[in-house]
C-alpha cells in the first residue's frame, strides 16, 4: 500500500524498563541498572510505529509531485505487558505514588485509582531484546529518551491466570539528544565482543 504507515514487527518477548526523563541509557550489552525499572516482559506481538505521512507538493508544469515534506512524524511503540503488578498497572496509568498500601487491614491491600488524570507522567523507555540484532544473537535496545503511556490500557485476564496489559508508548521530542536522536534510537550489537 502506497500509504500505509511503516512499522518494525519485533519478534520474541522483550523487556520493558522506564525511568524518569534525562536518565542514561546502558550500554547495549548491559541489564539496564537504577534508575531504570522493570516492567516486565511483552507477550504476543510488539510493534514500534514510525508514524506521520508525507505532504507532495505539484506545481502547474508537471502531473507528478515535485517535492515531499513529513510535517509531522511520531514514533508509537505497542505491546502486551504481562506479569502485572498493581505498581506497574499504576506506571502505566499515571504513577507509581498512586498505589495505596495498607497493612492495618488483615489481609493488607493494595489499592490504585482508575482515573489516569490531566496530565500524563513522562518516562524514559527502553525496549531490549536478547537477539533484537539482525547481524546475529546479540542484544538490541529501542531507547526512547522521553514519552507518555497513551491509548487506552486494558487489562486481559488470561486462563494461564496471567495478566496482561495492552499498552502504547509515544515518544516526545526530546530537545537534549542530539537533532536525529530526538524521538529515539535503535542501538544494537554487530559482532561479537573482542
Amino acid at each position: 500500500m502506497a500509504h500505509s504507515t511503516p512499522f518494525d514487527q519485533l519478534t520474541g518477548t522483550l523487556d520493558v524498563y522506564i525511568a524518569p526523563v534525562g536518565s542514561t541509557p546502558p550500554d547495549v550489552t548491559a541489564t539496564p541498572a537504577s534508575p531504570w525499572v522493570y516492567l516486565g516482559e511483552t507477550d504476543g506481538e510488539q510493534s514500534l510505529q514510525h508514524a506521520g505521512a508525507l505532504t507532495y507538493f505539484r506545481d502547474n508544469e508537471h502531473q507528478g509531485p515535485r517535492k515531499a515534506v513529513r510535517p509531522e512524524e511520531e514514533v508509537i511503540i505497542a505491546f502486551t505487558l504481562v506479569s502485572l503488578t498493581l505498581e506497574k498497572y499504576a506506571r502505566i496509568l499515571h504513577d507509581v505514588a498512586n498505589v495505596v498500601e495498607d497493612v492495618t487491614t488483615n489481609p493488607d491491600t493494595k489499592t490504585i485509582p482508575l482515573q489516569r488524570g490531566f496530565v500524563p507522567t513522562e518516562y524514559a523507555l527502553i525496549f531490549r531484546g536478547e537477539a533484537l540484532s539482525p547481524y546475529g544473537a546479540w542484544p538490541g535496545l529501542y531507547v526512547i529518551p522521553r514519552g507518555v503511556f497513551d491509548g487506552e490500557p486494558q487489562p486481559t485476564f488470561a486462563k494461564d491466570g496471567r495478566a496482561g496489559l495492552d499498552v502504547e508508548f509515544h515518544a516526545l521530542v526530546d530537545a537534549t539528544q542530539d537533532e536525529d536522536d530526538e524521538l529515539g534510537w535503535l542501538i544494537v550489537q554487530s559482532a561479537a565482543a573482542t
